[in-house]
């Protein structure tokens, strides 16, 4: 019993000397004359545990090398991740800055050929106490700007009237947009050449008012719609405001309206040109 629970106790140890006896006895069985040297018994033993330290320390070695190995792959692989993450933030920057300098451009461009002087503007903000109603644009009489001149845009190469200024500071001043209801645009038909009265309707919506009944068989949805240049309007004639997407009357009406599509898109606008038009400027 008690060499049981000494064998079940030291299992390894049991197990790794009876090895040793089995090696033993065939390493005697194996040899022609089987006689016992306890020098030699003692080099087989010995050898046989060189063998098997050897062996551990050999894949104890290996082991080790191959954790250091693979501690340094992951370190790499990190800084490989980190430098991919900088190259796409580097990419986006790029990209950020084509587009950027492709605007400019086109802002510098159209600030160039423009048949009026114009000083070009960064639209910088929205009035919140006018329901967003009015722009902010940085540009003031610092730069040359007072009140009632018109501002325009360009957008996919069309250029579109976007409003006028109402107040003016030394460095920023507040451009009122077409949708604003408060404001009106005298305007022509393109095609057709009928006239009639451009006013916002909030929301980015636009209408055009008082155009004779009796000019709605000419009119087309599409139809372009431009500033008319008539009486004692701001806008200078030909400047687009945009197109008829809908037409309707009343039946005791004598004039139609007609919703417009304006050119604009103003909640991509950016850039604004701000006219200096001789009415404007009081020359």
């Amino acid at each position: 019993m008690l060499g049981r629970k000494f064998v079940t106790k030291h299992r390894a140890g049991s197990l790794l000397c009876l090895y040793v006896l089995i090696c033993f006895v065939c390493i005697a069985f194996s040899s022609r004359t089987f006689v016992l040297k306890p020098k030699e018994l003692g080099l087989s033993v010995f050898s046989l545990f060189q063998r098997g330290i050897s062996s551990a320390g050999g894949f104890f070695a290996e082991t080790f090398n191959s954790i250091r190995v693979l501690g340094e792959l992951k370190e790499e692989h990190a800084a490989a991740l980190e430098r991919l993450r900088r190259y796409e933030h580097i990419e986006k920057d790029i990209l950020t800055l084509k587009d950027e300098n492709r605007r400019l451009n086109e802002v510098l461009s159209f600030s160039t050929d423009a048949a009026f002087r114009n000083i070009p503007a960064k639209i910088i903000g929205k009035d919140p106490q006018n329901f967003h109603t009015t722009m902010i644009v940085n540009r003031g009489s610092l730069s040359g700007v007072s009140k009632d001149m018109p501002v325009i845009g360009i957008q996919n190469g069309r250029q579109g009237l976007v409003g006028k200024v109402i107040s003016v500071g030394t460095g920023a001043c507040l451009v009122q947009p077409l949708y604003d209801p408060n404001a009106f645009v005298a305007a022509r038909l393109l095609s057709s050449r009928y006239e009639g009265l451009v006013n916002g309707a909030g929301e980015d919506s636009v209408k055009m008012r008082y155009v004779k009944r009796y000019a709605r068989p000419e009119i087309r949805y599409g139809d372009s719609v431009i500033t008319s240049g008539m009486g004692s309007s701001l806008f200078p004639e030909g400047i687009e405001i945009g197109s008829v997407k809908s037409i309707s009357a009343r039946g005791y009406d004598t004039s139609l309206e007609l919703d417009i599509e304006p050119v604009i898109d103003f909640s991509r606008l950016e850039y604004v040109y701000i006219l200096q038009t001789q009415e404007a400027d009081g020359l």
